[in-house]
């Protein structure tokens, strides 16, 4: 086994450490590590370009370091440094991008780019966690692998689901069962809501799991282990096929309660069902929102990867119709009932985004549009519908700023100009970093 002495001299994109060998290739050290740190490094793959290697010693370690060398955190890769240098670490990979990726030249970003705006909350933020279930016992992902580690606390998920977790596992230990591989917490913190999902990926038939899982629960009488917690409703999920675990799809039935649990966004009540995106930091996504706002434009507002619709219900000028595509039915279901309650003018379309050319003929010059899509990015055809159809602006909301570069310098291309860029920490904790772009004709 190879082992080399490195000095970390940057992160990559997913927050890895980034040194230089004697022989001036560069090496990814899958660890823990800050700028600055030296270590002990183990050799694990070598490429013509490029060396892959994990850190087993910490020779030197830097005052940014605020958890010691060797505690695992699952699903936090940088609970390990400082908050003020993580955020300068998303500032700056934003930056990166967008001049490397997207073409974007830095005195433009000089002048459009604005500081990342900090979480209110730098732990304890998320209100959806998903957990696999091994052995009785709630576990995370280990970084960059499949292994399970098991949950004694973690930074991230709400207060509300340690409590949660903890009356699980004393059902599961006093009434052991296999029937369930995982299991999703949803909740709000503003209206003390939490939906409870279970997950298995039994391949008996669905209606014997259902039955089993119901008649489980019901003997477990898991409410009133949670007295303090309003549980909106338990669903159970059976996700059965390769495709189904992946996508985290399949039949859901409600087993207690409803499929929906209530936030409070932006001052209006929205109903998130089961399966349905929302964002896990809402007082960050109120900032989010605020940014994303079109600025002048008389017609209608676009909410593409509307989600529940909350960007579009959120944003929509007094008066002005919203049209919102996604393609899940429990969003969109979601959405549908969230415009009802809230009376506004409102269409919701269940409809993949590669499939909604001849629907984006409708935009008109005077209308605004707001994406929010996946890590993916926008579909390509999306994207020049855009540019052929010229609404008044574009918001990008992105959680990938590589696909970001990528799409902005196609739309750059297509006569369409950055006003303004401002990364937002939705994720603390993470390597992950929201940015929203607001551009114009």
């Amino acid at each position: 086994m190879a082992y080399e002495e490195i000095e970390i001299v940057s992160l990559g994109n997913s927050g890895e450490g980034i040194g230089i060998l004697y022989s001036g290739k560069k090496i990814f050290v899958d660890s823990p590590v800050i700028p600055g740190e030296v270590c002990k490094v183990e050799i694990q793959q070598e490429k013509s370009k490029f060396v892959r290697g994990k850190c087993i010693e910490l020779i030197t370690s830097s005052p940014a370091r605020v958890i010691p060398f060797g505690i695992e955190i699952p699903g936090a890769n940088m609970a390990h440094m400082s908050y003020e240098l993580q955020l300068r670490y998303k500032q700056d990979k934003v930056r990166d991008c967008l001049i490397r990726l997207g073409g974007v030249e830095p005195s433009v970003l000089d002048r459009v780019m604005h500081d990342i705006v900090p979480s209110d909350k730098e732990c304890n933020y998320r209100n959806h966690m998903q957990y696999s279930i091994r052995d009785g016992r709630f576990c995370l992902k280990a970084q960059g692998s499949d292994r399970n580690v098991v949950v004694e606390g973690s930074p991230l998920e709400y207060e509300m689901f340690k409590t949660i977790r903890n009356v699980i596992e004393e059902v599961f230990s006093g009434y052991p069962t296999r029937l369930f591989d995982g299991v999703v917490l949803r909740g709000s913190e503003r209206s003390g809501e939490a939906l409870i999902e279970f997950v298995t990926y039994s391949e008996m038939p669905s209606e014997v799991i259902i039955r089993d899982a119901g008649s489980y629960l019901e003997a477990a009488d898991l409410q009133a282990g949670l007295p303090d917690i309003k549980v909106a409703g338990i669903t159970l999920r059976i996700s059965n096929t390769a495709t189904e675990r992946r996508t985290r799809g399949g039949k859901r039935v409600v087993l207690y309660g409803n499929d929906y649990y209530t936030e409070i966004l932006c001052g209006k009540e929205f109903k998130v069902k089961s399966g349905a995106f929302f964002q896990v930091n809402v007082p960050q996504a109120e900032k989010l929102y605020d940014l994303a706002r079109p600025d002048n434009y008389a017609g209608t507002l676009w909410d593409l990867y509307c989600g529940t619709g909350t960007v579009g219900l959120s944003l929509a000028c007094k008066g002005h119709r919203v049209i919102g595509v996604d393609i899940s039915p429990e969003a969109i279901a979601s959405a549908k009932d969230n415009a009802s309650r809230f009376g506004i003018d409102a269409e919701f379309i269940c409809r993949p985004a590669s499939k909604i050319t001849a629907l984006l003929i409708r935009i008109s010059h005077d209308d605004a549009v707001v994406v929010d899509p996946p890590r993916a990015g926008l579909d390509f055809s999306l994207v020049r519908s855009l540019i052929e159809q010229k609404p008044a602006c574009i918001s990008y909301i992105s959680c990938d700023p590589s696909t970001l570069a990528r799409d902005l310098k196609m739309l750059s291309d297509g006569r369409y100009v950055i006003e303004r860029v401002t990364p937002v920490d939705m994720f603390p904790q993470t390597s992950h970093v929201e940015t929203v772009v607001v551009l114009s004709k």
